[in-house]
């Protein structure tokens, strides 16, 4: 049975609606288009706010870390000098002794071959305080690093870079009186050397 032609008006109406479906789907399509060209406007606009905030917060991270720098550095500056009030010759003789005391158990020698000797007693006190602060802080951060280690790896690496500083820190302090000893100069240590655990009174 042939198959019956459709009428005209029909066929433009179907053509109408197929017309209106593609201009639908087109400014669908536009629509999305515009979101995504917002959206992505918008992201942009948030990556160039946080980036500001996180400049600013450089900076000013940068700017802190430089204050605590000029202050540690005037605090170390701030050692008294007390070289004025030995005798010139004490110094010469004793400075080798005056060195010896700052390596470990080694602070006995001032005390033993050059008792009477101001200079040398000076610098085996502040070897002595040194030597202390050094061994309580290494022991007991030693343990603490053992113990975070074994209960948080991300932690106790965090803890071991802050044990490495300090003791750099103390290391240098050590160069700090060997070279005072070895330059015949009797200054106090920065933060400790004030510290008396032996009688320094004539």
């Amino acid at each position: 049975m042939a198959r019956k032609k459709k009428e005209p008006i029909i066929e433009e109406l179907e053509k109408a609606e197929a017309d209106l479906l593609e201009e639908k789907a087109e400014e669908e399509k536009e629509k999305e288009n515009e979101t995504l060209d917002d959206k992505i406007e918008e992201a942009k606009q948030v990556a160039s706010e946080v980036s500001d905030v996180a400049q600013k917060k450089a900076a000013e991270a940068k700017e802190e870390a430089k204050e605590k720098a000029d202050k540690l550095a005037a605090k170390w500056n701030e050692a008294e000098d007390k070289t004025a009030e030995f005798d010139k010759d004490d110094i010469e003789k004793n400075r080798a002794f005056a060195i010896l005391g700052y390596f470990g158990l080694l602070v006995l020698i001032p005390l033993i071959f050059a008792p009477n000797s101001k200079f040398a007693r000076f610098h085996a006190n502040q070897s002595l305080v040194l030597f202390v602060i050094s061994m309580t802080y290494w022991f007991f951060a030693s343990c603490i690093l053992a113990i975070i280690f074994l209960s948080s790896k991300f932690f106790g690496f965090l803890f071991l870079l802050i044990f490495l500083v300090v003791s750099l820190f103390l290391f240098v302090m050590w160069v700090q009186g060997i070279s005072n000893a070895a330059n015949g100069k009797a200054r106090n240590l920065p933060f400790v050397g004030t510290w008396e655990l032996l009688d320094l009174d004539d």
